[in-house]
């Protein structure tokens, strides 16, 4: 029963970073959801709602135990989300119960059961069913990252927050002042000029409320004007955070597609990381072939999404996303050995050799570590049989043959 759990977990929790299970129930729910919240749209016109009443009722019973099953399932496995917890089980549960997408989840299915079991009308509840947009965060990275920037801006936001609601009082007070006798019933109070000092300052201008002397035209002009100021504030702060989230979240990707080629296992974290720094980023369509064989090795290729075979030998090996070749060629030059075609479309981190190459020739460090690295490995395939003294020596020439011609410049 662990074993089941664990694997929901894998399906429910992962999504595209686990099984393809996970992918296809992470896409699937994206649909449900989305089409439920065109179904509560499309209910509210009168001539659909009668002539497809029935399939509207099927759709939303099908929803509701789809919705159902997966908030049971989560309760079921959120006991995995942290392992290390010295919590009980029954605690774990009450607290994702209580957590915000847990009230979410059961707030976008509990107005059917109502309705169901009470015998009223509760129409009105069925506004609730359009918390089911809610749930699109859950399956969208992208939603989460704005919350996460959101959050981590919470403080700028909330100055930028007190500026603007500062300044539309500031408007409104002089408006005020200014338009008071000749317009009593519009700016006869500064709760009454808010609404002119809002709509301004957002530039809506809906033009029911405008001033009349020569005076309050020139304020609502510096108004206007300061208002796409105070406006752009939180946008740029949302904007520039969330371009440098997408930017960090796309560094740790590259980092560990870096950090898992055994070549670079034991590296330092700052080289690591200035390796990672140096992939280029490709995108191939189904049966482009990546690599032929034969021609000249020049990088090391990660599989970042979608799946990829290698030809070897009149075999077929899977290349799933996650996976890598030719790491070889950055250490020798070296031919490509297998020819390597895109089974689906692939989004593809490049390593060329010649960045490598340079990265060696101004970080000495690097290759000092990397002799360390390959003397180790090579010596535990001498003591496991698997390698000769000879074999050995021989490939450590070819290392210092090849490093003696980066210096040199005969590498290109």
């Amino acid at each position: 029963m662990e074993h089941i759990r664990k694997h929901v977990y894998e399906v429910l929790e992962m999504g595209e970073f686990g099984s393809r299970t996970g992918v296809f129930f992470d896409r699937f729910m994206l649909v449900m959801i989305s089409l439920n919240v065109l179904a509560v749209a499309a209910e509210t016109v009168d001539e659909l709602h009668h002539q497809y009443a029935t399939e509207f009722l099927i759709f939303e019973i099908f929803s509701v135990v789809v919705f159902s099953i997966e908030y049971l399932a989560r309760l079921w496995v959120c006991i995995d989300n942290d392992q290390s917890s010295t919590l009980s089980n029954w605690r774990k549960r009450w607290n994702y119960v209580r957590s915000p997408m847990a009230i979410i989840d059961i707030l976008a299915i509990i107005p059917f059961y109502l309705v169901a079991i009470v015998n009223v009308d509760l129409r009105f509840l069925r506004i609730f069913r359009l918390l089911r947009l809610m749930k699109l965060v859950r399956y969208s990275h992208g939603l989460v990252s704005m919350g996460r920037v959101i959050y981590d801006e919470r403080r700028s936001l909330i100055a930028a927050g007190i500026i603007m609601i500062g300044a539309t009082f500031f408007a409104a007070s002089l408006m005020y002042f200014v338009e008071k006798d000749a317009q009593p019933v519009a700016f006869g109070s500064i709760p009454a000029s808010l609404y002119w000092a809002i709509t301004t300052l957002t530039t809506v201008g809906y033009g029911d409320v405008t001033p009349h002397t020569g005076l309050g035209r020139l304020i609502a002009g510096l108004v206007m004007v300061f208002g796409l100021a105070f406006y752009a504030i939180p946008i740029g702060i949302v904007a520039s955070a969330f371009t440098s989230e997408i930017h960090r979240r796309d560094f740790v990707v590259r980092y560990g597609l870096v950090a898992r080629v055994p070549l670079f296992e034991g590296l330092d974290p700052d080289i690591v990381g200035e390796i990672s720094r140096m992939l280029r980023a490709m995108v191939v369509d189904k049966g482009t072939v990546i690599s032929h064989k034969g021609e000249k090795a020049d990088g090391l290729y990660f599989i970042v999404s979608g799946d990829a075979v290698a030809y070897f030998d009149g075999r077929e090996v899977a290349i799933p996303a996650g996976g890598f070749f030719g790491e070889i060629s950055l250490l020798r030059k070296t031919f490509r050995d297998v020819t390597v075609v895109a089974k689906t479309s692939c989004k593809i981190m490049i390593l060329e050799t010649h960045d490598f190459q340079h990265l060696l020739t101004v970080r000495p460090y690097v290759k000092e570590r990397l002799d360390e690295l390959v003397e180790s490995h090579l010596g535990g395939l001498v003591e496991q049989g698997e390698l000769s003294a000879e074999e050995k020596s021989e490939i450590q020439r070819g290392h210092q043959d090849w490093y003696a011609s980066l210096a040199s410049g005969e590498e290109g």
